[in-house]
Order: C-alpha cells, then structure tokens, then sequence
C-alpha cells in the first residue's frame, strides 16, 4: 500500500479574510500616528519670526488638513487675508473671529450673519442694517427684542405690511395706519385709527364725553374719512356719529342711498335744502316740501314758500299768507284743508262762494250761519236742510214750502215743540199742508193745536176757520157750524163764513136731520131700536139695532128681509154724495172687497145707495173686537198673540195677493169669534174714504195706528198694513199704544219705536223682536210680506 502526504491549501475566501485583517490593523496605526501629529500641531505655538510667505501657506494647508482651523485662519488674518480667515474661523466654530474677520475684510452681512449665528442679534442687527439688508436687520432686532426698531427698520426698507403687523401689535395705531394710508389702503388704515379712537377713549376721563375731546373728535372725523374712501359707510357712519360730525354721518348716508337718515342728519346739520333734496328721494315729500318752504321763509320771500307751505301741509300758514295777498280763493282752501273752517267760509263769502262757505260753516255745526249762505246763493232746499239741522224748524218748514217740497216741510214743521213760541205757527202750516192733500183729519188736529185754549179774537180768525173748514169736511158739521157762528160774531164778512154756515144749516142729511118723510130708522149712541125718521134705509133691510160707530160711520144690526139672514149694515159719511168721482171708486171698491172671499175677512154683500145714503152690507160676526177685549180683560197671552196676528197675516196675505190693502189695520177692527176665529173688517173702505175726502191717494187710517208714509202721505204699498199690524200687536201685549202721548204722527216718523218686552217683561224675545220689525220707519225695513211675517209668527209659536 502507498501512501501520499497530503497538505491542505487554504481557500479563496480565507485568504481574503486574512488581508482584510491586515488593511485593518495598518489603517488603525496611521490614523492613530495622524491624529498624535494633528493634536501636536494645534497645541504648539507657531514661531513666524524668519519664516517666509510661502512658509506660511504651506502651514496654512498643512493645519487644514489636519482641520487645526483655528490657527490656519490666524496665520491666514498673519498674511492679511482676512475672507480665507473668516471662513476658516467659522469652521473652526470661532464665529465671532469669523465675524470680525469679515469687518476686516468690508463683508458687513457675511459679519452679521456671523454675529447672527452666533446669537449676537444687537450687533448683527446693527451690521444687517449699515448693509443695507433691512429685512435681516429686522429680523436679527426681533431676535433681539427690539420689536419698535425692527417695524421701524421693516418700514424703512420697504415691508410696510410687517411694520405694519407689527405697530398694531404693539398699539402704535397710528403708525400702523399711517402706512397703509401711505399704501391707499383705506379700510385698513381706518380700522387702525378706530382701534387708536378706542384705545384713547378708554385714557378720558369719565365726566369727559367723547364729542368734548378735540383730539378724539378729530380721530373719529379722519377714522371716518377713511372708512369713506374705503366704501365702508355704516363704519363711516358709526365714526362720524362718535365724534358729532353730522354733515359728515350726512353725506355718508346718502352716499350709502340712505336718504331718510342723510335727510335727518343734514337736519342737525343746518342744511335744509340738502334735508330736503334727501327727503324728496326718501319719499318723504311733505317733510321736503316743509324745509323748503322754511327756507324761503327765513329769507322773508313768502309768495315763493307757498307752493312748499301746500305741498307740505301747512295749509294754516299757507292760508295767513295767501289772505294777507288777498287771494280769497286760495286761502279758503287752504283754511279748509287746515279744518279751519269759519276762516274758510269768510274767505269763500269775501271771494262771493257762498255754496262752499255754508258748507264750511256747516262742518262746524254752524247751521244757522250756513243757512244765510245757503239763502245767498239760492239754494233753497239746502238752507232748509241746514235750518233744520240748526234746530229752526219753522223757519226750515217754510223755506221747504217755498221750493214746492211739502214732504220735507212736514218732516220739519212737526219737529217744532210744543213749548216753542213759534209751535202754533208750525201748526198752522202743517194744517194748511194737510189740508190742501186731503188728509182732512190730520189737517183739523193742527188747526186745532192752533187755537187750542184760545177765544176767538180778530188775532185769530184765519187760524178758527180753517179749524171750521177741515172740521165740515171731515163731517162734523154741527162743530163746524158752531165755529162759523163764533166767526162770524167778530167779522160777519170773515170769508165765507156765513155762507158755509147756511150750507151746513141747509144740507143736513136724514143721518143728522130727522125727517118724517123718510123711510128711516132712528138709534140712539147707546144702542137700541133706530127710529125710521132717523136713518134712510134700503127697503130690504130692517135695522134692529145700532152695534157701532166710528169715522167711517155707523154700523148697525139688520137683516135682509130677500136673503133672511143678519147682516151688518154700515151707513157711510153723507158727505159722499159731494164727490161723484168719489161714488164711482166707492162701488169699485166694494166689489172688490166682495171679491174677497176667505175665512178670516168680512164678507161685504152688497153696497149701494138709496135716499142718498150709502151703505155697505157685511157678514154679521158674533164676537167682540180685540179692542174691547183689552179693555175688559187687559193684555192678551204671548200665544193669544201669536195665534191672532197669524190669521192676520192669512187674510193680508190673501187680499194683498189680489192687490187689496186695507189700510186701517187697528184693534177695533178685527173681530175675534167665539169659535177662536179672526174676523178682519173694512177691507177697502180705508181707501174709499181718503178719495171721498181728496180725489186722490192720501192718507187715512187712525193716528195711532198709521205708517209713517200715511203720516206723510206719500205712496203706500201693502207694507203700511204691516206696520199697523205691529203696533197693534205692541197693544195686545203692553195694554197701551206705542205712541200714547204727544204727537201720534210725529212720532211715528220721527221717534224710534219702543220696545214691548220694556213695557212688559214677560213678552218673548222672539215676539219682541217681530213687534219691533213691523215698526221700522223704513218700509224695506220691515218684513217683506205677510207670508214673511207670518213664518216667523209660527216659528215663534213652535219655539
């Protein structure tokens, strides 16, 4: 067996292990040996004395390589190279070397920027700013604390924004608005100032305002310019109203097209026309208008202020000035715009408009003034109206009475009081009224009231005849003749008088005379058998006894001796036989009555005339009427009343349908049966009697129960039925007439109806209500028909 010796070859990656270990321990020897040498060359003192320049460089290189810093840039400041020892003193971190270094050599900022680093700000502020480098010259002053210094150097430079920044900061307002004026930045200069206008007025003293201190006043005035430059004008405004600028607050405010507030402040300001031209933009034409005229009126030119006196309203100084002009028009108008009315109307009478100076006079209340004017103008109907207002009634009445206005002239002459001296004037005149439309009845009472507790006296005469004359026409002929005698006993030739009389004496009827020679029945007042030389009959009746009388005659029980049955037999007025036209509307009436054919009316039979006296024949009724009633038993029952004026209404509306009115509604006229049944008399006859006595339609019916347009005598429509119909259910239910005392028909015109429930509280307010329509003055006031009111009876009844 052989053997080889075998020895191992170290590896690739061993041998270069092995070398690595080596470089190591080499680089770690020299590094040591360099850094024994560099410590032995910055610790040792160099000796330049002998040494040459180039010497010096060579060491100068030698010590920065091995980084003695120091002591190169002393060797480097040796040879008066003061940049090369700047830099190394620097990186040798001798920084003030460095700085002064950079001196040496004229490099100021390099210096500062040493001094800087260094953190002597002062003196790198101080270099930074004989460099001219104001903005790290600032900058190093901050650092420094000097903050005023650096604003001041920051503005001095040019940055205005940060010297500015900076004396708001520190409150120097002021300098701080001072540069951004300089900049025309006016908002933010005035806000500067209006911070330095706080900052000072919080330094006054308390009994010190603001608008006493000439200093802040004048703050607050260029705070405000400022903000106006700038188009801030309520900033303006709020500064210019600290300081009391008002002219200032003014022209803001318009500027702002805030004219009502620039109006004001002009005002306080003592510009009027600047006031006035800002009103007149604001809309506030008066108060424009007003400082004008104030202005010409300070300069004494009055003619050229009228125009604004008007516009503005002032119509009292408008009026002053145009009257001392004498411009009566113009100042009346003017009185009267200033609700001076008694000027207006002197004014008006002195420039000849007496229309318009009554009717000044008669928003016053000045009445009787207003009537003079009125009668200078002609205008008689409205001197009448405004007499009347004035209280002179008579005087009204008459002056109605001039102008052909007779109604009116009633409505006045009845408002005369009893009391008044002038009361049996009016009388007189409402008789004559009367009398001339046929109301015969009416016209007696006023003739009467006219010499009611006199004696007859020559003073008289005309007012006693006329009292005769009505007094024969309404057929009370044995009144009449007495009152023609007493005439005639003072004044045989009064008139005609005696001839009047003798025609009384000579043409009294079978009614009032009795004759042998007539077929005629005779009856006492107080009932009984008539006497046949008393009343001429038809010869088919036979009078039994006397049931009634009344103004439209006499009414008697009989009975008809053809149809043998009762009738009721009513003798009219013989004063009939006087009016043929009369005649011929009686019998047409009465046919139309006896077309009425209803269960709550009276039938009439027949009518007719013989022994020239004219009757009607009617349905007898057993019954009394609701008058006598009430005046044995007294008031009726609410329900009484209800179930009575409902079969009221049937009938109205029954003959009202047929164009029938009665006319004459009133307690004596309707029949109440045993059976509880309405019976309703005189249909038509009402109407008879008012031709019989006028030849046309006026007014009839009985004062107490008569419509204010039968009062009047105007037109009446089926609506007067309705009217008398309630004031005679206010007499069932009170026991008394509404209109009881005084003038009946006065007040039935003129006096608000009373309410029954005042008079008897246990009247239901529904019954209250219903009475009280029926009695409006007003005819479309009142219920429109029967039917209407007839409803609201049943709905009462049920509730």
């Amino acid at each position: 067996m052989e053997y080889v010796l075998q020895i191992p070859v170290p590896g690739i990656t061993t041998l270069f292990s092995i070398t690595a270990v080596v470089v190591g321990l080499l680089f770690i020897f020299f590094l040591t040996l360099y850094q024994k040498e560099r410590d032995l060359v910055k610790s040792s003192s160099i000796n330049l004395e002998g040494k040459s320049r180039r010497w010096t460089e060579k060491k100068i290189q030698e010590l920065v390589r091995v980084e003695a810093f120091r002591v190169a840039a002393d060797l480097e400041t040796h040879l008066d190279r003061f940049d090369n020892a700047a830099e190394l003193y620097r990186k040798g971190g001798n920084l003030k070397r460095a700085a002064e270094s950079y001196l040496s050599s004229g490099r100021k900022s390099d210096a500062a920027e040493a001094y800087l680093e260094s953190r002597n700000y002062k003196r790198a502020a101080e270099l930074f700013f004989e460099a001219g480098a104001y903005e790290r010259a600032a900058e190093a002053n901050l650092e420094a604390g000097e903050t005023i210094q650096a604003a001041q150097i920051y503005e001095r430079g040019g940055s205005l924004d940060k010297a500015a920044e900076i004396y708001l900061e520190q409150g120097l307002f002021r300098k701080a608005a001072r540069i951004y004026e300089s900049r025309r930045e006016w908002g933010r200069a005035a806000d500067a100032l209006w911070r330095c206008y706080g900052q000072e007025r919080a330094r006054l003293p308390e009994d010190v305002a603001p608008a006493d201190s000439m200093p802040l006043k004048l703050l607050s005035r260029r705070a405000g310019d400022l903000f106006y430059e700038a188009g801030r004008y309520d900033d303006a405004i709020e500064a210019y109203r600290a300081g009391g600028w008002s002219l200032q607050t003014a022209r803001t405010y318009e500027a702002g097209e805030k004219y009502e507030q620039a109006g004001e402040e002009y005002l306080k300001a003592g510009e009027d026309l600047k006031a006035a031209e800002c009103f007149d933009k604001a809309e506030r034409k008066s108060d424009a208008a007003r400082l004008r005229a104030h202005h010409f009126l300070g300069l004494g030119e009055e003619r050229q202020a009228l125009p604004y006196l008007e516009d503005a309203g002032d119509y009292s100084q408008a009026a002053k000035i145009f009257k001392k002009f004498s411009e009566w028009d113009k100042a009346a108008e003017n009185f009267e715009k200033a609700e001076d009315f008694r000027e207006a109307a002197a004014m008006y009478g002195n420039a000849g408009d007496d229309k318009n100076a009554a009717l000044s006079l008669e928003k016053v209340g000045d009445y009787k003034g207003a009537a003079d004017y009125y009668g200078k103008a002609g205008d008689g109907n409205a001197r009448a109206e405004a007499l009347s207002k004035a209280g002179a009634y008579l005087e009204a009445g008459k002056t109605y009475l001039d102008q052909e206005l007779s109604d009116q002239a009633i409505s006045a002459l009845q408002k005369v009081d009893r009391d008044d001296p002038k009361y049996r004037e009016a009388c007189y005149l409402l008789g004559e009224i009367f009398r001339a439309r046929g109301v015969y009845d009416l016209a007696r009472q006023y003739f009467y009231r006219t010499v009611e507790d006199k004696e007859v006296s020559r003073s008289n005469l005309d007012n006693f005849y006329h009292y005769a004359l009505c007094s024969e026409q309404v057929g009370e002929y044995d009144e009449a003749a007495r009152l023609y005698e007493q005439i005639l006993v003072l004044d045989f030739h009064f008139k005609d008088a005696a001839d009047r009389l003798n025609s009384i004496k000579s043409s009294r009827t079978a009614v009032d005379t009795p004759s042998g020679a007539d077929q005629a029945a005779t009856v006492s007042r107080s009932g009984g058998v008539p006497s046949q030389d008393q009343v001429s009959r038809p010869s088919r009746y036979d009078l039994l006894e006397e049931i009634g009388r009344g103004g439209m005659g006499i009414v008697y029980k009989a009975e008809d001796s053809i149809l043998e049955r009762m009738v009721a037999f009513k003798v009219l007025p013989t004063n009939l036989r006087d009016h043929p036209q009369a005649l011929r509307n009686f019998f047409r009436e009465a046919k139309s009555a006896a077309r009425l054919n209803h269960p709550n009316i009276v039938t009439v039979y027949d009518a007719g005339e013989e022994a020239e006296t004219y009757y009607i024949a009617m349905e007898f009724v057993e019954g009394d009427t609701i008058k006598y009633i009430l005046n044995r038993e007294g008031v009726f029952a609410s329900r009484a009343i209800l179930m009575i004026a409902g079969q009221v209404c049937k009938a109205l509306e029954y003959a009202h349908g047929r164009r029938v009115v009665h006319r004459d509604i009133k307690s004596s006229n309707i029949m109440w049966t045993p059976e509880k049944q309405v019976k309703l008399m005189d249909f038509g006859l009402a109407k008879v009697l008012e031709e019989v006595k006028g030849y046309q339609t006026v007014a009839s019916g009985t004062p107490y129960y008569m419509s204010p347009e039968q009062v009047l005598g105007k037109d009446i429509d089926h609506r007067t039925d309705i009217y008398s119909l309630g004031v005679t259910m206010f007499e069932m239910a009170t026991g008394e007439l509404p209109f009881m005392h005084g003038d009946a028909t006065y007040h039935h015109v003129h006096t608000p109806p009373p309410e029954a429930k005042e008079k008897n509280h246990e009247v239901p307010g529904e019954l209250n209500r219903i009475i009280l329509q029926c009695m409006q003055k007003d005819p479309g006031d009142r219920f429109k028909n029967a039917k209407d009111l007839f409803n609201s009876l049943k709905s009462a009844a049920v509730g």
